[in-house]
């Protein structure tokens, strides 16, 4: 064997060793992956118990809540609201004689949940290295009154702002709460609030919330 060969075949030997470490290194690293992805799959179900506090099981690779009766909810945020509404009235009597305009104001102070509505169907699964989180659309879970102020209080000379009429302006500013609190991206924040709570959990910087499209719904 001449020298030129010599030098060939040790070239073409420390090249097959580093081809060789290049795909254990590879194998490793996938290996460490699908035992990273295991684990978490595994621990799936304690995750979704510590989020919605229900008790859970694993069924074919995806953490369930396990079936009750009554559907619970699991509240993920909490505000402070505040909203306004108004009653105007131009009472008369047998529709020819005025008995002048009332006229009430009135601020509502709410304090407001929103979250989800544990439904069956909850769940959360690995696919790769993301969560899927199938959970479904946050919404509005309370509005409670704390206080309220009244901003103006006018009586017409023969029309005199009531109960009844204080009452109304409560109901529907228990309605227009709601409806404002929906508006202001409170859901999606809750949206947020969930992906944080798996991604701490899980140890994974990548979750998706999916939702099962209800019948109701527009395709």
């Amino acid at each position: 064997m001449n020298a030129e060969t010599g030098r060939t075949l040790r070239w073409l030997l420390a090249l097959g060793f580093l081809a060789g470490m290049i795909i254990f290194g590879v194998w490793k690293i996938e290996r460490a992956i699908q035992k990273t992805t295991s684990s978490a799959a595994h621990r799936l179900d304690q995750v979704l118990a510590a989020i919605t506090d229900s008790s859970t099981k694993m069924v074919a690779d995806r953490a369930v809540i396990e079936e009750k009766k009554d559907i619970t909810e699991l509240a993920l945020m909490e505000m402070r609201m505040s909203a306004v509404r108004e009653l105007e009235n131009n009472g008369a009597l047998l529709k020819y004689l005025p008995l002048g305009t009332k006229r009430v104001i009135v601020r509502g102070h709410y304090k407001v949940k929103a979250g989800y509505r544990l439904e069956p169907g909850v769940s959360l699964r690995m696919v790769g290295n993301e969560v899927v989180a199938n959970f479904p659309r946050a919404e509005i879970l309370g509005v409670e009154l704390i206080d309220f102020d009244e901003l103006e209080n006018k009586d017409g000379w023969a029309n005199k702002v009531t109960g009844e009429d204080r009452a109304w302006l409560l109901r529907e500013l228990k309605q227009q709460m709601e409806l404002d609190a929906a508006a202001s991206g409170m859901l999606d924040a809750v949206d947020s609030t969930l992906r944080t709570r798996v991604k701490d959990l899980v140890g994974t910087q990548a979750v998706r919330i999916e939702r099962e499209k209800s019948a109701l719904e527009p395709k």
